[in-house]
Order: structure tokens, then C-alpha cells, then sequence
């Protein structure tokens, strides 16, 4: 199967919905987006997994790269609409600390605009230093 990905923009933050399978094959797709949503300028992402049917490493590593651009860009990455699966993966990998999953895009909103304004000003300052 095939993995749709469709992107766009609310508000400031950026939703990725995902539909299909996140696997070996297809996970260049979901990266490529991910990497064009960063390059853009857009570190507050969520993620929509309710259309996943299936995951593997590779989905997996796509998407903690896209958290670690995120966090450096001063924003963060979180999952909404997860199976009860994948959620159980990121508990027991620890990965829900760094990429926290939601019920919804409400709750994955809350979150992104919670995040610490410090966040946004350290990446902010990284970004101006000289070598950057």
C-alpha cells in the first residue's frame, strides 16, 4: 500500500495528515514533505496518524528527524490521532517525551502552543550567532 501525505498550514502551525502505510518504501515520502515543511521555516508540526495503518523503523526514524529539526528550529513535533499501538511504542522507547501524542489535533494544537517562548528564542539566537 501507498503512503498519501497532505500538509497544510493552521494558524501558524503545520499538520501533516498521513494516510496508508509508514514503511521502508514510503517513508522517503513522508520525509521529503517533512524536510520541504522544516526548509520552509514551519517548527511547530503535528502529525496525523489516525490513517496509519501500519508503522515500522523507518516511519519511525523519519519522524524523529523531523522532531529534532523542529526542536532546533525552536518548535517540536507531536502525533495526533495514534493508534493505540504506536502510542504504546513511543512509552516504552521514551519517544513520548520528545514527540507526545494526542487524541486529537485540539490537544496536539494545546501543546504546540504552549511551548516555551525560551524555545523559540534559543533556536532564534543559535541562528544569528556567527558560523550558524
Amino acid at each position: 500500500m501507498l503512503l498519501d501525505v497532505d500538509a497544510w498550514d493552521d494558524r501558524g502551525r503545520t499538520v501533516v495528515e498521513l494516510t496508508g502505510e509508514l514503511d521502508l518504501f514510503t517513508a522517503p515520502v513522508l520525509r521529503e514533505e517533512l524536510q520541504r515543511v522544516s526548509d520552509a521555516g514551519s517548527h511547530r508540526v503535528v502529525v496525523v496518524m489516525g490513517g496509519v495503518s501500519f508503522m515500522d523503523s523507518s516511519g519511525l526514524g523519519v519522524l524523529i528527524g523531523a522532531v529534532k529539526r523542529a526542536v532546533a528550529g525552536g518548535g517540536g513535533l507531536c502525533l495526533a490521532g495514534a493508534r493505540d499501538r504506536m502510542v504504546r511504542m513511543l512509552n516504552i522507547t521514551g519517544l513520548i517525551r520528545v514527540m507526545p501524542a494526542f487524541p486529537g489535533l485540539e490537544e496536539a494544537f494545546a501543546w504546540l502552543d504552549a511551548l516555551p517562548e525560551s524555545r523559540i528564542a534559543t533556536a532564534a539566537r543559535r541562528s544569528a550567532a556567527p558560523g550558524a
